[in-house]
């Protein structure tokens, strides 16, 4: 098979075998491969030519996703199948190896950086944060670590969200302190804990409204 190349925009290289288009890469992978412009190449040359094509492409686009924000190996994995497709799986797992070699890519780094954003912005309750971090694919036992870092205080996390997310909210009406309650159980509060916080906030509710007779 006769390899041709010819230069495209920026440092692209678009590649052709037999004088049909087939691949497009850069001028460091091109350059740095044992090929040259009318080249004879086998069908197995080819082949690896081609993965390594591939994995560069995957690794340089897991690196710009990185430099948006931190991600986990799950979430970059997720992303290289969806953009260069599910056959690609297996390469886009090496990709991850080499990531974590380079000290690029670190789930408990992730996770302790993911969990201060939650635990700031979202208020979690410890159950919350541990089904947040299961979701980004982050080990068992890295996130029973977080976890016994952080020391979530829930008390005080649903305070916060009574004055944020659900500051609304009329806590002597029964109806809405029903769904209040509901809401803060599915993410991950103890009832015990949801309880207590609204008993002492409807104590002060009853005694400011007793004050203003």
């Amino acid at each position: 098979m006769l390899l041709t190349a010819k230069h495209g925009k920026g440092n692209k290289i678009h590649l052709s075998i037999d004088g049909e288009y087939a691949i497009t890469t850069t001028e460091r992978v091109w350059y740095d491969s044992p090929f040259s412009d009318n080249s004879e190449i086998s069908e197995e040359e080819w082949t690896d030519f081609c993965n390594t094509i591939n994995f560069e492409k995957m690794y340089e686009r897991a690196l710009d996703l990185l430099e948006l924000r931190d991600h986990s190996q799950k979430e970059i994995l997720d992303k290289l199948v969806v953009k260069f497709g599910l056959d690609k799986k297996e390469q886009a797992k090496l990709v991850l190896e080499k990531l974590s070699l380079n000290g690029l890519l670190d789930d408990e780094h992730f996770a302790r950086i993911y969990a201060d954003e939650l635990i700031r912005k979202k208020h979690v309750s410890p159950a919350g944060l541990r089904a947040a971090l299961s979701s980004k694919g982050v080990d068992r036992n890295i996130i029973s670590l977080i976890i016994d870092e952080k020391e979530i205080d829930s008390i005080e996390a649903i305070n916060s969200l009574l004055d944020t997310k659900y500051k609304n909210i009329n806590l002597l009406d029964e109806k809405q302190c029903d769904k209040l309650i509901t809401s803060l159980y599915r993410l991950g509060f103890l009832l015990n804990d949801i309880k207590f916080v609204l008993s002492e906030r409807q104590r002060d509710l009853r005694i400011e409204l007793l004050e203003n007779m």
